[in-house]
């Protein structure tokens, strides 16, 4: 289990997202914190033993296929299953998700 800290500022977090936040469920909160970063940590170090999965650690690994430009969807075939596509321009309607 990683050290706990007490430099995370779980208080402000909470404040922020508008929570009310007990003594235990900031300890159990800063605890959980603390284990992500310390997850993050390990993850995000570089391998020491081994080869690594993309071969050599020098370069970038070869892309299997090149770019290449194409031409794209007319408008006409993008829009022609979209709901209540009308208008110039031709724009699609969806739903107000936010009051």
């Amino acid at each position: 289990m990683p050290a706990e800290r007490e430099d995370f500022p779980i208080a402000r977090v909470a404040a922020l997202a508008r929570l009310q936040l007990s003594p235990a469920e900031a300890d159990l909160f800063r605890a959980q914190l603390a284990r992500v970063i310390a997850f993050v940590d390990k993850v995000a170090a570089p391998a020491s033993d081994g080869p690594t999965p993309g071969g050599s650690e020098d370069r970038a690994p070869v892309l299997e296929r090149p770019d290449a430009a194409v031409p794209s969807l007319e408008a006409e075939a993008a829009l022609a299953n979209a709901p209540d596509a009308a208008g110039t321009p031709r724009l699609v309607r969806v739903p107000k998700v936010i009051g």
